[in-house]
């Protein structure tokens, strides 16, 4: 099995395990999601977190299989809803290129 999976690869894998979570039902997962990073941007959830988010942003990236199954469940419906946020497109490309960004500037400040 390959351990390296494209940003689409990762985002099915993502969904594939949280089939069995209940959905998120939050408001404004994109906020949310910076909101966390900017918090914490150190912690292994913030950098999956970012990263899946600058990779929705931008379209590419890489994920291990394993970044999947270290996500918490709270983490893990956070991701859903992003993905379902952007699969809806009630965001617009600007909103997910400054969400991106804020998050690309949170974890360059916590490599410090």
């Amino acid at each position: 099995m390959n351990d390296v999976m494209t940003a689409l690869q990762f985002q099915e894998e993502l969904r594939r395990i949280a089939r069995f979570e209940l959905p998120a039902g939050m408001t404004d997962p994109l906020g949310h999601a910076v909101q966390k990073i900017e918090a914490n941007p150190a912690l292994t959830q913030s950098r999956i977190l970012g990263r899946l988010l600058i990779a929705i942003a931008h379209g590419e990236g890489e994920f291990r299989r394993a970044e999947a199954s270290a996500l918490d469940s709270e983490t893990l419906r956070l991701v859903v809803a992003l993905m379902n946020a952007d699969k809806s497109g009630t965001r617009s490309r600007k909103e997910w290129l400054d969400a991106a960004a804020a998050a690309g500037a949170a974890r360059v400040h916590a490599d410090g």
